[in-house]
């Protein structure tokens, strides 16, 4: 198995999916896990969740866009999933430089990091916004698609693997709409609708996650598409019947329907069980 005896370095491992690859990963015979994350709180709770595991877990307080400090993490690794990014649309909108730093420069950051320490393959995590962007979030991940796409060109002598793994949207993710549905049925409140008609590609946290360990046990480099299923809005809605609901309108910088790939991309497809 490719990933026995790996250590592998997570960047942005607090967050949904993070610990849900952390997760798949425990379950093969890795050596060691370094969790990776600026978020304090959260890499404490980390921590908790997978007490079971202290031989094995690392723990690392820093920024992707602090080198200095992501060098230190990713020395002696041989796997890197970069999952850190600025993700809410709204947020990279009213803060588009912050956005730049963490998507673009971040990714930047871990690229040179990456081939400095001759890592065996690079796996940076993108969204479906990437695919013709029409909001800051979606520009920046696209720009972070090409930074991974040409590594190999100015990589040198190095062999490191470079891939990237495109999804859609995480269900039950922290921030998502349904966990803001769930909030809003518990206050009594109407659930906020942009359109019932919107289609989203969203999956499981922890069928992405297999997902992703499968790209890399396969041997893939370059793009690859997660192929997931679609829902309507109003699919999504059928677990909160007889909640009131208020439609917004689409919000500037949302499509009604996101794509995974565009015409004419290269790139290999893994489907999402």
């Amino acid at each position: 198995m490719y990933l026995k005896d790996k250590t592998i370095l997570v960047i942005g491992a607090s967050g949904t999916l993070g610990n849900a690859i952390i997760t798949e990963l425990l379950k093969h015979d890795v050596h060691s896990i370094r969790a990776y994350s600026r978020n304090e709180y959260r890499l404490f709770l980390l921590r908790q969740n997978f007490k079971e595991y202290e031989d094995k877990m690392r723990y690392y307080v820093g920024d992707i866009r602090e080198k200095d400090r992501l060098n230190l993490a990713f020395q002696r690794a041989h796997i890197v999933i970069n999952c850190a990014a600025l993700k809410r649309v709204e947020v990279c909108q009213e803060s588009p430089f912050e956005c730049m730093q963490t998507n673009i420069v971040g990714v930047q950051n871990a690229l040179e990091c990456a081939i400095k320490n001759n890592v065996e393959v690079f796996v940076q995590i993108s969204t479906d916004k990437a695919v013709l962007p029409v909001n800051i979030y979606g520009y920046s991940k696209a720009f972070a698609e090409g930074l991974v796409l040409n590594a190999n060109r100015w990589q040198g002598d190095n062999r490191t693997r470079f891939l990237i793994v495109r999804s859609g949207n995480i269900l039950n993710s922290s921030g998502s709409v349904v966990e803001i549905w769930r909030e809003q049925q518990k206050q009594g409140l109407p659930l906020t609708v942009t359109d019932l008609n919107a289609v989203r590609y969203m999956a499981s946290k922890e069928s992405i996650a297999k997902a992703i360990l499968k790209t890399i046990t396969e041997g893939h480099s370059g793009l690859v598409v997660l192929n997931m299923p679609c829902y309507k809005v109003s699919d999504l809605l059928k677990d909160f019947e007889g909640c009131k609901v208020n439609i917004t309108g689409l919000s500037k910088g949302e499509k009604m329907k996101e794509s995974l790939w565009r015409e004419g991309e290269n790139f290999k497809t893994v489907e999402v069980e």
